[in-house]
């Protein structure tokens, strides 16, 4: 079994499934990040916890950013219960700060945390180039990574590494912040004008996503299968959990610029969403 924050990626609870493995869901918070409390309540009830998979900043899709202090004892916790937990830390390079957040990975002195990370986010989709620093592990995720995967091309890894060694880079996420920002702001103000009333939305401090809950009695289901009917794709609150506690919600990409075509379709969105609260 292992643990997830829920929402989560939904890629991820495919995977979990690929493998036959169960997600055990645990409460997030869009202020602070996965529920430490809920995680102890689980353990003393679930004695099969095999690992625990978190993104302690700008989760997907909350947006949420664990505090320092709350990822001090995530580390702790997991090493107590010799849990290792696997942190997933592929956005914290669009945070709108200017010091760069502190992964969980920074507290780890046992090796006892697994950190990945990757530019697919953070400088083109097409790159599909990460890494994993897997503490105690390391060998076995390396022996892992040549059986399944092989080694990756070396044109796109040499270019990228030319790119980031030349601050190139940082000035792109400088740029990038800025933009995905201003997206991010335009977009909830868009919601909050055109969304009937009972929507919410918490705005986060970086990212790609805004978490929108829908008002009562709407379902993210119905609204996607509207929003589909018309040519709009959103993703449905369903694909974050297991189970239909989310189907209230939908999650709203941000990283499209500004357009005509991206204000249509967030008109279509919010006219489908007046007529199911209506």
């Amino acid at each position: 079994m292992i643990a997830v924050e829920s929402p989560t990626y939904y890629g991820l609870l495919q995977i979990l499934e690929s493998l036959g493995m169960r997600a055990l869901e645990i409460p997030c918070s869009p202020q602070t990040g996965l529920s430490l409390e809920a995680l102890e309540l689980a353990v003393r009830t679930y004695d099969n916890i095999r690992a625990v998979v978190a993104m302690p900043n700008l989760q997907n899709p909350l947006g949420s950013i664990m505090p320092d202090a709350h990822k001090v004892r995530l580390v702790q916790w997991c090493e107590d219960h010799g849990v290792p937990l696997i942190e997933d830390d592929c956005l914290s390079g669009t945070a709108d700060f200017d010091t760069p957040l502190a992964a969980a990975k920074a507290w780890d002195r046992t090796g006892n945390v697994i950190y990945c990370s990757s530019v697919h986010k953070m400088l083109a989709p097409g790159v599909r180039l990460g890494w994993i620093a897997g503490g105690k592990w390391h060998a076995r995720v390396e022996m892992l990574k040549f059986a399944l995967s092989r080694p990756n091309e070396m044109l796109s890894q040499a270019a990228v590494a030319e790119f980031m060694a030349t601050g190139g880079y940082e000035r792109h996420l400088r740029r990038l912040r800025v933009a995905l920002r201003q997206q991010r702001e335009w977009t909830a103000q868009v919601i909050a004008a055109t969304f009937p009333a009972g929507t919410r939305l918490t705005l986060p401090r970086g990212g790609f996503h805004l978490w929108v809950e829908l008002p009562e009695g709407v379902t993210s289901e119905a609204v996607f299968e509207q929003a589909l009917r018309e040519g709009v794709y959103v993703a449905p609150g369903l694909m974050f959990s297991n189970s239909p506690r989310c189907d209230g919600f939908i999650r709203i990409n941000c990283g499209t610029p500004r357009s005509t075509r991206v204000e249509h379709a967030l008109g279509t969105l919010a006219a489908a969403v007046h007529r199911l609260a209506a």
